[in-house]
């Protein structure tokens, strides 16, 4: 296999690169990104690429094209639909041109690795120009790396462009009256992704806000606290009083009406977590209730992941029972032990 891999940034193809290196496979970065702007942001990616290909020996090799006119030209009619019809399309189009005319007869594209793009549409393209050109596109979901990827490339000092690329992303960015115009489409982006990370882990796993009232959800949580906790309860105090325990329950869930997350498996109410943000430095987690037969496969942690994830400015801190089998993984995830009750155990992770 000789692969041309269309590279859209370092931070992106610093894990991609990592990931093919894996299997064997030493890709040529290819830079075509006439969808950059302006001109002093397409220099610092172009110049941080080249620069980091060096670092680490990978062959690459640079289109020079600026291509600003041209992409506005392109554009300016359907600007929502710009991605697909023209950044994609004109960079995968352009590589496997490339790819085809010098001897390669692979190709990719680094865009696989972001949660934040259109990953069917870009295999679709992708796989119509590999049948244009006679050629293979390698599809790969890189996108459980990405966060490696992106820590990687910090700690490599490597620079971190604040926006997708073109004028319009930008303007997205930073004018808050077309964020608001978008408000409805940007939820409904933010719950598709989120269910994407957690399915890099966990397929069919989602999240949905606990509804105030709801008598079946209530019955569940309480029951499957009461699986989950007693154990710990008995052993600590000597018995589960459930007098006692429903009124702590009731208290609980007063206090914690908007913190309650369900976790779902294929649709089935499978467990919960309540969590809240304190003086805005940190992110507090009550335990991360599993139903007992579903425990050890994952779920806890993919959710914890999506927690860190979302609340990647903020200290984590988590309540965790001493006997916890899980308190391992959280551990291996960066949690330190930080303070000890009776009961339980306080983790931390810290931002850096």
């Amino acid at each position: 296999m000789k692969l041309l891999l269309h590279t859209c940034c370092a931070p992106c193809s610093v894990y991609c690169i990592k990931s093919l290196r894996n299997e064997k496979i030493e890709p040529t970065v290819y830079w075509f990104n006439p969808n950059i702007h302006p001109y002093v942001e397409y220099k610092a990616r172009r110049d941080t690429l080249k620069n980091y290909t060096q670092s680490i020996g990978v062959n690459a090799i640079f289109d020079e094209n600026y291509g600003l006119r041209e992409f506005c030209k392109n554009v300016v009619d359907d600007l929502e639909n710009r991605c697909i019809k023209y950044c994609y399309r004109v960079r995968l189009e352009q590589t496997a041109q490339y790819a085809k005319e010098n001897g390669y007869d692979t190709f990719s594209t680094t865009l696989l690795i972001s949660p934040y793009q259109n990953h069917e549409a870009l295999k679709r393209i992708g796989e119509e120009m590999a049948d244009k050109y006679g050629l293979t596109f390698l599809y790969r979901d890189f996108r459980p790396g990405f966060k490696e990827g992106q820590d990687e490339a910090r700690k490599l000092g490597l620079y971190m462009q604040k926006y997708c690329g073109c004028v319009f992303s930008e303007e997205n960015r930073n004018f808050d009256h077309i964020k608001n115009d978008k408000v409805e489409s940007v939820k409904s982006n933010c719950i598709i992704e989120k269910k994407i990370r957690l399915g890099w882990d966990v397929p069919n796993l989602e999240l949905k806000p606990y509804k105030n009232g709801n008598q079946e959800e209530i019955k569940f949580i309480y029951n499957l606290r009461k699986k989950v906790c007693q154990k710990y309860i008995e052993k600590i105090y000597g018995e589960w009083n459930e007098e006692n325990q429903k009124k702590l329950f009731n208290k609980f869930m007063k206090e914690n009406l908007k913190n309650i997350e369900l976790i779902y498996l294929e649709d089935e109410l499978v467990g919960f977590y309540n969590g809240k943000t304190k003086d805005n430095k940190s992110f507090e987690i009550g335990n991360i209730c599993i139903m007992p037969e579903l425990q050890n496969k994952g779920i806890g942690t993919a959710v914890l992941k999506e927690i860190v994830f979302e609340n990647k400015e903020k200290d984590i801190v988590l309540n965790c029972f001493k006997e916890d089998s899980t308190i391992g993984a959280y551990e291996k995830m960066g949690f330190k032990k930080t303070l000890e009750t009776k009961i339980y155990y306080i983790l931390k992770k810290t931002i850096k």
